[in-house]
């Protein structure tokens, strides 16, 4: 299992990371209450493939369109939970709003590949923690139990990796590796992810995930977001995805994951792939769902993170 350091960190080795069985996550990007109606879409589409557990990677005030929890999206996320599914925070508005970029590269990175999402890029460690403890904070007074950090984009500053010492959190993860924290040391787990701002990179993300091999690395994450559920053929490909992946792997939230590198057990919530399929939380289904009353359309994603 090779071990990976986080930018501007000394490779001092930390405790032993456990080996885990081959391993597949399923994680919905950019989950607030105007996003939910996609996100229901791909978590049900890959429901039919498998009661595979979820992450879900909650922004408390996505694109600042503020961070009121209606009544129907709380029930729909306490469903998830007692389905087994893990929520983890996913930044607090998923905005670049940091000083803007002063050098081509930066101006590249920020604005072109991640389309000004990319909230902690380039955060300060003050900034960057105090976010981090606002969302934190939110998902508390909430109830929703939170142990994981993801960036969107999966990009983080020098201070936000500082930031991420002061807080409660267990793990996080960058595009290419999941990492521990307290201490830190972390592995490969490369994200399957697709780009769909455009026609040109939605047939690209098409071509190079149904022509590559899967990656080989010990674990695997499928990396869904909002947009993804505009084009069946993203979900079909997906749907394959996924079954091709359960062949060999076993499906764990990241929380779970965690759990595993440590040699612990499974959390009783987000844990392993149920052994029956239980009602899946998010369906649309005015008979079954809490969901059926979610808003029927929301403001476009433009992120890949």
């Amino acid at each position: 299992m090779n071990t990976l350091h986080s930018p501007g960190r000394a490779s001092a080795p930390g405790p032993t990371l456990f080996p885990t069985p081959p391993a597949v996550c399923v994680a919905m990007h950019d989950v607030a209450p105007a996003t939910w109606p996609r996100c229901a879409r791909l978590l049900e589409a890959m429901a039919e493939v498998a009661p595979v557990p979820f992450t879900l990677l909650v922004v408390p005030n996505y694109h600042r369109l503020g961070d009121r929890v209606p009544d129907w999206y709380n029930q729909t996320l306490r469903a998830h939970l007692a389905r087994g599914d893990e929520i983890a925070l996913h930044g607090y508005a998923h905005q670049d709003e940091a000083p803007p970029p002063r050098t081509p590269r930066q101006w590249w990175r920020r604005r072109v590949m991640t389309a000004a999402e990319g909230e902690f890029s380039a955060l300060d460690a003050t900034a960057a923690r105090n976010r981090l403890s606002a969302g934190l904070g939110w998902c508390r007074h909430h109830g929703w139990p939170v142990e994981g950090f993801v960036a969107p984009a999966w990009l983080l500053s020098p201070g936000t990796w500082q930031a991420l010492e002061d807080l409660p959190l267990s793990y996080t993860t960058t595009a290419s590796g999941f990492h521990l924290l307290h201490p830190h040391r972390g592995t490969d787990m490369p994200a399957i992810a697709y780009s769909t701002r455009s026609r040109a990179r939605l047939g690209l993300s098409l071509a190079w995930h149904g022509l590559r091999p899967l990656p080989r690395a010990p674990a695997l994450r499928l990396a869904l977001h909002p947009g993804d559920a505009d084009h069946p053929a993203v979900i079909r490909q997906l749907q394959r995805l996924l079954e091709s992946l359960l062949r060999q792997r076993t499906a764990l939230t990241k929380r779970a994951f965690a759990a595993a590198l440590r040699g612990q057990r499974p959390p009783a919530s987000g844990g392993a792939i149920p052994s029956a399929r239980r009602p899946y939380a998010g369906s649309t289904s005015a008979s079954e769902s809490v969901a059926s009353v979610a808003p029927s359309a929301e403001p476009a994603s433009t992120s890949l993170g």
